[in-house]
């Protein structure tokens, strides 16, 4: 019997989900329909097509509260790491766009709270680009420094060399005139 009753509450609440989906406005539905289907394609790491399908869904239904959540579902798309195309300034974009409409967000604490950390990274981010600019002219300056020790080094072998030529021919000179005075 329990099965039994199971299986009917199950049917039963299956049946009250369909209902209500059916009795919700059909931008509500589109809404449902939309997310999950860039949620889905999200997860399967097809992000550009989520990003998409929301953006499709705020353009047909623009002005609506659930548009105003495709923007804030976009940024998250463009903060999350799996996504090849991620971008901090992107996501800081529709977040900004988000929080600039001051009717009722269904996620504004999360949106302000996500906006300061997409600036933190950039900010990170860039910092980072610094300190890799500033150790790479660090070491191109310290190839230059070391090419110009090794130029001066040859340099000075060269003049050693030269001397060296010079004074090997002063003594064959002198040894050629001591041998033509001593017959």
């Amino acid at each position: 019997m329990t099965r039994v009753a199971t299986l009917v509450l199950a049917l039963a609440l299956a049946g009250c989900a369909t209902a209500t989906r059916r009795s919700m406005p059909i931008n509500a539905r589109d809404w449902i329909t939309a997310l999950e289907t860039a949620k889905r394609a999200a997860a399967q790491g097809r992000y550009d097509e989520a990003d998409r399908t929301l953006y499709d869904y705020a353009q047909r239904h623009a002005g609506a509260p659930e548009a105003r959540e495709a923007t804030y579902w976009r940024a998250l798309f463009k903060l999350d790491p799996a996504n090849r195309g991620s971008s901090t300034r992107g996501a800081e974009e529709h977040l900004d766009e988000y929080l600039a409409d001051t009717t009722s967000t269904l996620h504004r604490d999360e949106a302000i709270i996500l906006r300061r950390l997409a600036a933190q990274i950039d900010s990170l981010s860039q910092a980072r680009a610094t300190v890799v600019t500033i150790s790479d002219s660090a070491r191109a300056a310290e190839a230059a420094a070391a090419q110009q020790r090794e130029d001066e080094l040859q340099k000075r072998v060269q003049q050693l060399k030269d001397q060296l030529d010079k004074t090997t021919a002063e003594l064959e000179r002198i040894k050629k005139r001591l041998t033509d005075k001593n017959p």
